[in-house]
């Protein structure tokens, strides 16, 4: 697979999942340490989206494996 378009595809599911985690207020969990919330929400992003890239890409990689192993080599 391209580089080009593993980046890209993480770089989708990172702002993906940020908006996912956009309307969970972690101020409430954290009212002491607004602007460690604020950085607890950006990380959580990059973790989860570089997680669910992950997957998109290994699932490619098996899909474009299958013919391969059916057919034998």
């Amino acid at each position: 697979m391209s580089t080009i378009f593993i980046l890209s595809l993480n770089l989708i599911c990172i702002y993906f999942f940020f908006w996912l985690i956009r309307p969970i207020n972690f101020a409430k969990i954290m009212p002491y340490t607004p602007r460690q919330a604020a950085f607890l929400k950006v990380v959580l992003a990059i973790v989860g989206g570089y997680l669910l890239a992950s997957f998109f890409v290994s699932a490619t990689n098996w899909i474009l494996q299958i013919p391969s192993s059916i057919l034998g080599s």
